[in-house]
């Protein structure tokens, strides 16, 4: 037997008598006392998992209501954000860039993009958050 063994906080009955000596009698009971423990604690996770999906379930149905009635306006702020007068111009970079490279450029379009993309979402965020 080791010293973990001895220290286990899960055993309730010390396997040795006051003589020093081991017996069987004494490790078989800590041994049962082990076992009982283990199962008192998968029944107590079994309740709690059983509780968990009855919470689950709950907030699964919560969030299907969420869903319903939230719709994301975002997509249309930034679509309409696209064809304002500042971000028109960075627009008509990106798609002449565009065109070059389906002809047959090497070049990548990507400041291009990341321009067009930077002032929709700078008109877009104050409209936005003005929603939530």
């Amino acid at each position: 037997m080791s010293f973990f063994d001895l220290i286990n906080p899960f055993s309730y009955v010390t396997p040795f008598h006051a003589d020093g000596d081991a017996t069987e009698e004494s490790v078989v009971v800590a041994a049962d006392a082990v076992e009982a423990e283990a199962i008192v604690i998968e029944q107590i996770e079994e309740s709690n998992a059983d509780e968990e999906e009855t919470e689950t379930e709950e907030e699964e149905e919560e969030e299907e209501e969420d869903e319903e009635e939230a719709e994301d306006k975002a997509p249309l702020i930034k679509e309409g954000c696209g064809e304002t007068l500042a971000c028109k111009s960075l627009k008509h970079h990106y798609d002449e860039c565009a065109a070059r490279v389906e002809n047959g450029s090497s070049e990548s379009c990507a400041e291009e993009f990341l321009h067009f993309m930077e002032c929709v979402d700078h008109c877009a965020a104050s409209k936005i958050f003005a929603q939530l």
